[in-house]
């Protein structure tokens, strides 16, 4: 299978409410970097629970990919979305290895603002699956 064959599996499954499909595309040694913390993320639990955090905090009916990059095992995903009235723009940036799983996932937001908004949505989000989990 090859890189865009990888990348389908993402873009067909990331809005969908049954996130099971990560515990397919993660690899169990995954990094996560955030854009609002330093440290990067380590583990398949943890970067689901990021993952899932990023999705309730982004308007995902207006969230759209505008720009895509594939070279070798590695995919540059421009994005623009809202949080709140905010408007966001950044990337994703994946990384798979040889057998389909995401081994890095990177995100890059700006304007600041747009930031600032993610980190408040971000932890909102964080919280409420702690005390889920509670």
């Amino acid at each position: 299978m090859r890189t865009d064959q990888y990348l389908q599996k993402w873009l067909d499954n990331y809005r969908s409410e049954d996130i099971s499909f990560l515990d397919e595309i993660l690899d169990e040694s995954v990094i996560f970097s955030s854009p609002v913390i330093f440290k990067s993320i380590e583990g398949k639990e943890m970067t689901k629970l990021y993952l899932m955090s990023a999705g309730e905090s982004f308007n995902m009916d207006r969230f759209e990919y505008v720009k895509t990059i594939v070279q070798d095992c590695y995919c540059v995903l421009e994005f623009e979305t809202f949080i709140d009235e905010i408007s966001v723009n950044g990337v994703d940036i994946i990384t798979w290895n040889d057998e389909g799983k995401i081994i890095d996932f990177k995100v890059m937001v700006r304007p600041l603002k747009a930031i600032e908004k993610v980190k408040e949505k971000m932890m909102e989000s964080l919280e409420q699956f702690n005390n889920k989990e509670a």
